[in-house]
């Protein structure tokens, strides 16, 4: 992949996968309200949670859409997949509630665990090609003169 063709493909997803966090820590927040018995959160929580579903799936097909004119591209659409998969059962488990919320708790956490990892990989790519000095690795036999 060429600088030129890296920078399309990291900036957008870098934040949105931002904004996907940050939304996911406020659901996280709500949720505590909704546990200790204050039911007012939970409108709120429920609301957050089917906007945030928009996030990955305006991704998804943006991917989708970029496909044919960039093949490059194509491994970023497996990641966006995944987690708008994960987003989606975290909602549908959470409108099902019941002896589901043990399944929504589980799968809010791995989709956060998904987000994090795309904003690291995002963050690397876009550190790599900002031209920042990287240093080497102690023990590697790079460190220089």
């Amino acid at each position: 992949m060429t600088p030129a063709t890296t920078s399309s493909t990291t900036i957008a997803p870098s934040r949105t996968t931002a904004a996907l966090g940050l939304g996911l820590l406020v659901q996280s927040g709500l949720a505590g309200g909704v546990a200790d018995s204050h039911h007012q959160w939970l409108t709120w929580h429920e609301n957050l949670g089917d906007v945030l579903v928009l996030i990955p799936l305006s991704c998804l097909g943006l991917r989708l859409g970029l496909r044919r004119r960039r093949p490059e591209s194509r491994h970023l659409l497996a990641p966006r997949a995944g987690l708008f998969a994960a987003i989606v059962a975290v909602v549908a488990t959470g409108h099902a509630g019941g002896n589901w919320l043990a399944l929504h708790v589980t799968v809010a956490v791995a989709a956060m665990g998904l987000v994090a990892r795309q904003a690291t990989l995002s963050r690397f790519a876009h550190r790599g090609r900002s031209g920042a000095a990287r240093r080497p690795r102690p023990g590697t036999g790079h460190e220089g003169p």
